[in-house]
C-alpha cells in the first residue's frame, strides 16, 4: 500500500509541476496565501492554495487527499491552515 501511495503522490507532484511551469502563469504567484471566498468545498484552503500558485484547485485537493489518506498527516494541516490562513 505504501508503494502505491508513493507512486500516485510521486504522478500528482509531476502533474503539479508540469501544470504550473507550462501554464500561461508560467511559474508567477499572485499576492499573499489565503483562504478562498469563490472556491470552497471545507473552509477554502484548497481554492485559496490554487489560486495563489496560479493552478487548478483540483490539483490541490488531490494532493491534500494523498495526504490525508495516504499518510494521515492532510488531516491535521488542513485544519491548522483553515486557522491560520487569513480569508480574501
Amino acid at each position: 500500500m505504501t508503494a502505491i501511495m508513493t507512486i500516485a503522490a510521486g504522478l500528482a507532484a509531476g502533474y503539479f509541476g508540469f501544470q504550473y511551469l507550462t501554464g500561461k502563469n508560467r511559474g508567477t504567484t499572485h499576492g499573499r496565501i489565503h483562504k478562498s471566498a469563490r472556491d470552497r468545498k471545507i473552509a477554502g484552503v484548497c481554492g485559496g492554495i490554487a489560486e495563489f500558485l496560479g493552478v487548478d484547485p483540483t490539483i490541490i485537493r488531490l494532493a491534500w487527499a494523498l495526504l490525508v489518506f495516504g499518510w494521515g498527516s492532510g488531516l491535521l494541516l488542513y485544519l491548522i491552515c483553515a486557522l491560520i490562513l487569513p480569508e480574501e
